[in-house]
Parts: structure tokens; sequence; C-alpha cells
């Protein structure tokens, strides 16, 4: 969730951080997001699809890990969602 959270760093982090003070650390993250965002969307990705072998693939079926997993899930597509959007990645389906 910290990979997804860093690749929409570029256009959420500022958002969240302005409003209470921290403008430099939104600086800072937004450049840092932007130079880094193909490689912070991977291996956001490559962890995520790692946490459903864990739980689907090695037969860890406990409901708490399943729940967390989807949830995280959930988060991560959300912040990729966001992101997408706000980099108008879609622009070629007009």
């Amino acid at each position: 969730m910290l990979t997804a959270f860093l690749t929409a760093g570029c256009c959420l982090g500022p958002l969240l951080l302005i409003p209470i003070g921290l403008t430099g650390l939104a600086g800072t993250l937004s450049i840092f997001a932007t130079k880094h965002q193909g490689l912070l969307t991977m291996t956001t990705l490559a962890i995520l699809a790692l946490s459903f072998y864990f739980v689907y693939g090695c037969g860890c079926r406990k409901r708490s890990s399943i729940i967390f997993l989807w949830l995280s899930t959930l988060f991560v597509s959300g912040m990729l969602a966001y992101t997408a959007i706000a980099k108008d990645w879609f622009r070629f389906i007009h």
C-alpha cells in the first residue's frame, strides 16, 4: 500500500499534505513520485500479486488474511485509478 500511495503521491500527496502545513514534504513527494511513477506502479502490482499467491496459492486461508488482502486490493486499485484519471492515461479512449 505504501507504493500505491507513493505512485499517487504526485497528485494526491500535495492535496493531503499542504493543508496540514507540510508543503516541503508535499513537494518532495511529488517530485519523487513523478520521476519514478512507472517503477512504483510495477512494484505495487508485483507485491499485490505476491500477496495473492501467499494467501490463495499456499493455502493460507485465514479469514483475516483474505479480508485484509481484498481491502488492500481495493485501496491500491483506487489509488491507481485516481492517478490514471489525474494523469489522463485514458485519453486515447475518447
